[in-house]
């Protein structure tokens, strides 16, 4: 029987080396008890990494010279004995003491014993964070990098805190209606045992406690597809149109191309990644579309000599608008990685205009909440062509106003010529 504490370790060194929670999280053989235990911790541990480092660093003499593996560790026995009530601390530090042993030796098992030890006879005052400005209290409680912190502070202002506190919450899985309307698939699910709720500003249910959901004949069936509501709402942006020719620059996984192909005559869905379009075709064929044709191709590349009267450029971004549902991008991107993404998002929508029909409707979006990917972009785009307007003004999305994912959206009008 694998451990659930051991799986969470090497989980968290994947994801410490770079990969995503989702793509290192491997629960095969796990009763659920201990899946939802080991995936807990992950989650929780990689939330709070700064802030339990900063407990870590008060209790260890040198500890720049801690072992990554052992800092796990103890990031993980200290998000357990803080954040969650189901072990006792004892327990905590039993077991994580078994595992230094096994994965490094009896100094650094005693190490961590000491630590922890300690860390039970302060209590509560273990816990309490040391720094007196705003921008550290911040940084340290929501474990975001102070200069995210400073970011948002000048963007937000007073709802700064909101935000960061709302990246904790978890992401609820959302689903978009396919082939039938919302109250069907609501009671078709509810008849099948699951507990869903209508969102009040969007067409969307959110499904609670939602294992086993996939093996639902609504499922195999192709009567809905997991979407968050913001994301659904890009494609709202566009003026409906049957007769419409539309293409998708950066389709995968393609729930928005799915969207278009309601809307739209034939949706051309292009991506970078095979691996990604593949997906995209099993939901394709799950869901019963017929115009919907895929191909690979790097959207900064030059497209088919074709003319399309709508067009998305769902752009590559930094992700901080799915804090939520991926903490580790946090720690993972700044603000020069933001500027890079905005010269990569600048050329997609420029090679993307070069494709649309005079009159036709472009609509630029990202799952980030930085200007720069955003209004930026558009400022630049705009700038460079006074023959487009804004359809409307731009809208925002963020998880502490709306309760979905951080998303920015816009649509550009081509005058005709």
């Amino acid at each position: 029987m694998r451990n659930p504490r051991f799986l969470a370790l090497t989980t968290l060194e994947k994801v410490e080396a770079g990969a995503f929670i989702q793509e290192a999280f491997d629960p095969k053989g796990l009763k659920d008890v201990d899946r939802n235990l080991a995936e807990t911790i992950v989650y929780g541990t990689v939330q709070n990494k700064l802030f339990l480092d900063h407990v870590i660093d008060r209790f260890v003499k040198k500890p720049e010279n801690l072992d990554q593996n052992i800092r796990q560790l103890l990031r993980m026995a200290l998000y357990q004995m803080h954040f969650l009530d189901r072990v006792p601390d004892h327990a905590v530090v039993s077991e994580t003491v078994k595992m230094a042993k096994v994965i490094s030796n009896v100094g650094a098992a005693g190490l961590v014993n000491g630590v922890l030890r300690q860390v039970i006879r302060q209590k509560e005052d273990a816990f309490h964070i040391r720094g007196e400005d705003e921008v550290t209290r911040l940084s340290v409680t929501y474990s975001f990098p102070k200069e995210w912190v400073v970011y948002f502070q000048q963007l937000l202002k007073d709802e700064t805190e909101d935000f960061l506190k709302s990246t904790f919450k978890p992401a609820p899985l959302t689903l978009r209606p396919v082939s039938v309307d919302l109250a069907s698939l609501m009671a078709e699910l509810e008849e099948a045992g699951f507990h869903c709720d209508a969102m009040k500003s969007f067409p969307a249910a959110v499904v609670k406690k939602p294992r086993g959901l996939f093996e639902t004949s609504a499922y195999k069936e192709g009567r809905f597809y997991v979407q968050d509501a913001a994301s659904q709402e890009v494609v709202g942006l566009f003026t409906p149109d049957k007769d419409a020719e539309a293409m998708d620059l950066c389709a995968a996984p393609g729930g928005k191309s799915f969207q278009m192909a309601e809307l739209f005559s034939h949706v051309d869905a292009f991506d970078s990644s095979p691996e990604r379009l593949m997906r995209m075709e099993e939901n394709i064929r799950r869901l019963g579309y017929k115009n919907i044709a895929t191909a690979v191709r790097d959207g900064k590349m030059p497209l088919p000599k074709k003319k399309y009267d709508r067009i998305l450029v769902d752009a590559p971004c930094t992700g901080l608008g799915l804090i939520r549902r991926k903490p580790e991008i946090k720690y993972r991107v700044g603000r020069e990685d933001v500027l890079q993404l905005a010269r990569v998002q600048r050329r997609l929508l420029e090679n993307a205009y070069g494709a649309l029909n005079d009159g036709g409707e472009l609509v630029y979006s990202t799952c980030s909440v930085t200007v720069e990917e955003n209004e930026g972009v558009l400022h630049s785009f705009l700038t460079d062509h006074p023959e487009c307007r804004l359809k409307e003004k731009g809208t925002r999305y963020w998880p502490h106003r709306h309760g979905t994912d951080g998303f920015t959206m816009a649509c550009i009008v081509r005058k005709d010529a």
